[in-house]
């Protein structure tokens, strides 16, 4: 069910004012129900897996629990004790190799298949593996990622495991964060589920204020970006270079207000239920480095990653080409965690390179002297280069093919096909004459058709840097309360009258 759709809207209020008279026990399972509805009204097929995923983990949280209480010396009933003959270590790998081998048949099997046929012989012949019909789950990255960290966190002792299978079941489940996050933790999930927030009028206005803005950044700004970036994703041949560093950086926008606005209404309809989730997004645009831009964009994802891959490597307290192979391993795994396709390592391997870049530039004396000392015109430099990285990344982040990518990253520097411009310069190394490299690289438009898009592009930066500045919880203080107001009707007045004509589904449901 999508945020955007009437559908949800009918939901929601009958969901919020059910899950406010009931009480207790009662209100959990009419919110797992109900959350069981939300993501199973399309396709009940998903409600299987879910289910399935969610009582092997909660049964591997149990056993877990069993054998940390003989390692105690705890009392047990009959059935923990017949759990407790198995390490807990053997019932975590467990959880997390099922966990796995669930999330990669649904989504990896193709692409398994792909590098295989890539890397045999006969893979371009009639002797290729064919694909797999498989449906892939909407958020099956995200569930199962929160699923795993709970065994996980049993196996530390983070966590206790929750006997009640309702309530581990809600914390998979809840519909404001299922498809799309962010990751909650489990510590995060129970520790609210057992000591609900008061829903006061407090609440209600930061609730508001989430929700409004999230529709807002997702109806208004994402939206109505997004048709500049499908026309020269879909036909790059027909646009000119500065037409292709426009898209690149729209689309950066654009999944940027498309995420972080279901993020937003995820966190306001959560707060709605006593629930608070941790930001996801902050002012990532506005970063000054890509070390800064990553610490503030998915932060669930990246504090997961770190939490359950980067620190188990070794982290940063080991040697310095161990610690760039434990960055390359988890950004690799970041990449393709996003979907299977190589143009997804790709970008998850050059975030691992312009952060590696980016450390060893920030520890020379030369940087450290620059970041004390570069005044203005070195910080704007900084967030100019940020935004270079970021749109080189988004390239092919965006591409539906590694040639498409290719294609267009090639016109952003004036090479009108960079794979004829690639095959016309073996020819010349070759011996064959400049005449074939001159050949193949085509022409590229001299004239922009979208040069007023960049105006548009300018005032979405503007947005951000002005929320930046002027945080959006300033608005919310007593002596601002009419200003708040006067904001969310004026993003309310645009979400009516500028979005656009069909809104799409939030980008990431597709990861």
């Amino acid at each position: 069910m999508n945020f955007t759709s009437f559908h949800f809207v009918i939901f929601f209020f009958i969901t919020l004012t059910l899950g406010h008279i009931l009480k207790n026990r009662t209100q959990r399972v009419f919110l797992w129900l109900a959350s069981y509805y939300f993501y199973g009204v399309l396709e009940p097929f998903y409600l299987v897996l879910i289910m399935i995923s969610t009582s092997w983990d909660y049964f591997s949280g149990i056993a877990i629990d069993s054998a940390i209480r003989r390692e105690n010396g705890q009392e047990m009933t009959a059935f923990q004790q017949r759990l407790s003959r198995f390490p807990k270590k053997t019932w975590v790998i467990l959880s997390v190799i099922f966990n796995l081998c669930l999330l990669g048949y649904f989504k990896y099997t193709n692409f398994g298949i792909q590098v295989f046929n890539d890397l045999q012989p006969l893979g371009d012949t009639v002797f290729a593996w064919p694909a797999q019909q498989i449906l892939l789950p909407v958020g099956i990255s995200f569930y199962t990622f929160m699923s795993m960290s709970y065994t996980v966190d049993v196996y530390r002792g983070v966590v206790e495991a929750r006997k009640n299978f309702i309530d581990f079941a809600l914390y998979i489940c809840f519909f404001p964060h299922l498809v799309a996050g962010p990751i909650v933790r489990p510590k995060t999930f129970f520790s609210k589920l057992d000591n609900r927030l008061p829903v006061d009028q407090e609440a209600v206005m930061i609730a508001v204020s989430r929700i409004v803005v999230g529709f807002f950044r997702k109806m208004v700004l994402a939206d109505n970006i997004a048709p500049i970036v499908n026309q020269v994703f879909a036909q790059p041949q027909a646009y000119s270079t500065a037409d292709t560093w426009l898209a690149a950086l729209a689309f950066g926008i654009q999944i940027y207000f498309d995420f972080a606005g279901y993020t937003d209404i995820a966190r306001g309809v959560a707060r709605l239920f006593g629930f608070e989730f941790e930001v996801n997004f902050n002012y990532p645009m506005a970063a000054s480095s890509i070390k800064d831009h990553w610490e503030r964009w998915h932060i669930s994802l990246a504090s997961w990653v770190r939490d359950y891959i980067f620190i188990p490597l070794g982290g940063s307290r080991v040697s310095a080409p161990r610690l760039y192979f434990n960055m390359f391993a988890s950004w690799f795994f970041v990449g393709i965690w996003h979907g299977p396709a190589y143009h997804f390592v790709i970008w998850g391997v050059w975030q691992a390179v312009m952060l590696s870049i980016h450390r060893m530039w920030s520890m020379s004396a030369i940087g450290l002297k620059l970041n004390e000392k570069g005044g203005l015109a070195y910080n704007i430099f900084a967030r100019l280069f940020t935004l270079w990285a970021l749109s080189f990344g988004f390239v092919w982040f965006r591409a539906e093919q590694m040639h498409v990518g290719n294609l267009i990253l090639g016109r952003m520097y004036g090479i009108a096909d960079i794979h004829a411009a690639w095959a016309g310069l073996k020819v010349w190394l070759a011996g064959g004459g400049s005449h074939a490299l001159s050949a193949a690289t085509g022409k590229i438009p001299e004239h922009s058709v979208l040069s007023s898009y960049w105006i548009l592009l300018g005032l979405y930066f503007a947005y951000e840097y002005f929320f930046y500045w002027y945080r959006l919880s300033t608005f919310r203080l007593p002596e601002n309360r009419k200003k708040w107001i006067a904001l969310m009707i004026f993003m309310l007045f645009c979400i009516v009258t500028l979005s656009a004509p069909e809104s799409a589904n939030f980008l990431y449901f597709q990861f």
